[in-house]
């Protein structure tokens, strides 16, 4: 089993390039995927409708969940339930202060040989990402009160 986790889906082309390639690798290993966006209630109002990216998504043969939300209201109510996920993507237009509310949540969901990918934009416009492992994204967490399982 192949997970993948994306938090900011936006239009969804990206999760389903990303579900496209881990079929293409996986070798007939089942993908999970983990999409936590806004949806239609992102801010910018460029949010697709979550009946209809599940629907898309759904149609890839992919197990599917999708969660209604930014990082900060949707990462503590899966955390617990999604495990050793392989590859987490975190969005670029994603709510910073959000992302920092709930940074503490995602090592939970990682394994030691999780990638994590954060999308971050240069003042140039250009995007990029960068790599993380899980104990880099355990040494971001500035809480030092552990949350309970």
């Amino acid at each position: 089993m192949v997970k993948i986790a994306e938090i900011g889906l936006g239009k969804i082309e990206r999760a389903k390039e990303i579900i496209e390639f881990a079929q293409l690798y996986a070798e007939g290993q089942r993908i999970e995927y983990l999409g936590i966006d806004m949806f239609e209630g992102r801010p910018a109002g460029d949010g697709i409708a979550l009946k209809t990216a599940h629907k898309t998504l759904n149609a890839m043969g992919a197990k599917i969940q999708l969660v209604p939300g930014d990082a900060a209201m949707a990462l503590p109510r899966v955390a617990n339930t999604v495990r050793d996920v392989h590859l987490m993507i975190i969005s670029a237009d994603q709510d910073a202060e959000s992302v920092r509310q709930a940074i503490s949540w995602i090592p939970r969901m990682l394994n030691e040989q999780s990638l994590v990918l954060w999308e971050v934009q240069a003042a140039n416009g250009s995007l990029s990402f960068g790599r993380y492992r899980k104990a880099q994204i355990e040494a971001m967490t500035t809480s030092t009160v552990r949350r309970a399982a």
